[in-house]
């Protein structure tokens, strides 16, 4: 198992660092005229389905497991969100009352993502790398684009990149940039969503954060409507947690650890020896090799608030 000295002190700057950069490049900047005069074919918004030409992205997008298979190999955090699905079941967007010390990770919330389309949101996926670079996967309706862009062809001639001016960033040379599809593709740099398509156009399979996180993801299941993985946490070298609202009102967390920590364990274990006395109506901590997986079945409070650790 990898030393975890000075682990927790990298891993409170990192998430801070991700929180303050990732909501810079949602502040508007209101005017499109402060952009460079020297800019020119500046695009007016389209109100049909997308309608920029190119080709559009087309990946399969239901799970963190997709969204990480278009990841780059540095990310160290990321999460999926279907909306839609939270929306069809449940009377409030509960994800957004989800402790940050569950998620390890910030939680985007769907206004901020329809903010930046002027539309719904269904499906979100958003991840952050080690270069402090982030990806947002999303995908929407209508679909629309209601943003003025300057288009650029990818480097294959195959996709337009739509280089935004209505987002800004405190990163000098940074070019906010989407890629629309299913799903719609938005990164801080150009750069970024060429190596998206890249990993997406790809003949071989290329090197990706899926394969950083494969050890949780395959003892996972994919019917969680939120998910989260970290391995920048400091009770084990991988952290998965997917949360799921069933039939009758109650939820399934699964939390699963690769490496934990001895002392995480034995904490673990010990919550489960009372875990019905305390109104969980399942509680199951199995180990195999050196993962650690535990699923508990109560109502919100008891499930979000139970400790990870």
């Amino acid at each position: 198992m990898n030393q975890k000295i000075g682990v927790q002190f990298i891993a409170a700057f990192m998430i801070l660092s991700m929180i303050l950069s990732s909501v810079a490049y949602f502040i508007s900047s209101g005017d499109p005229s402060d952009q460079d005069n020297n800019q020119t074919d500046i695009n007016t918004p389209q109100n049909e389905y997308f309608n920029i030409g190119g080709k559009e992205v087309f990946h399969s997008f239901n799970s963190i497991a997709d969204g990480l298979q278009m990841s780059n190999p540095q990310t160290f955090a990321a999460q999926f969100l279907d909306v839609e699905y939270i929306e069809s079941t449940a009377l409030e967007p509960w994800n957004e009352q989800l402790p940050l010390n569950l998620t390890t990770f910030h939680v985007w919330n769907k206004t901020t993502v329809d903010n930046l389309y002027m539309t719904s949101s269904k499906q979100i996926y958003f991840a952050q790398d080690f270069n402090n670079e982030f990806l947002l996967l999303s995908t929407m309706t209508p679909k629309i684009v209601s943003f003025e862009y300057i288009w650029l062809p990818s480097s294959d001639d195959q996709y337009h990149f739509l280089s935004r001016f209505d987002v800004v960033t405190g990163n000098e040379g940074d070019e906010p940039t989407n890629v629309m599809g299913d799903p719609t593709i938005f990164t801080p740099t150009r750069e970024s969503a060429e190596a998206v398509i890249s990993i997406i156009e790809s003949v071989a399979v290329p090197p990706t954060a899926y394969d950083t996180f494969s050890p949780v993801l395959n003892y996972s299941d994919d019917h969680s409507e939120y998910q989260v993985v970290n391995s920048l946490v400091v009770f084990a070298d991988l952290y998965y947690m997917g949360l799921h609202r069933n039939d009758d009102g109650s939820f399934t967390r699964t939390t699963i650890y690769y490496y934990p920590l001895a002392g995480s364990v034995a904490h673990i274990n010990e919550l489960a020896l009372n875990g019905s006395e305390r109104g969980f109506s399942r509680y199951d901590v199995t180990t195999e090799g050196d993962i650690l997986k535990v699923v508990l079945t109560g109502e919100f409070s008891l499930v979000t608030g139970e400790d990870i650790q």
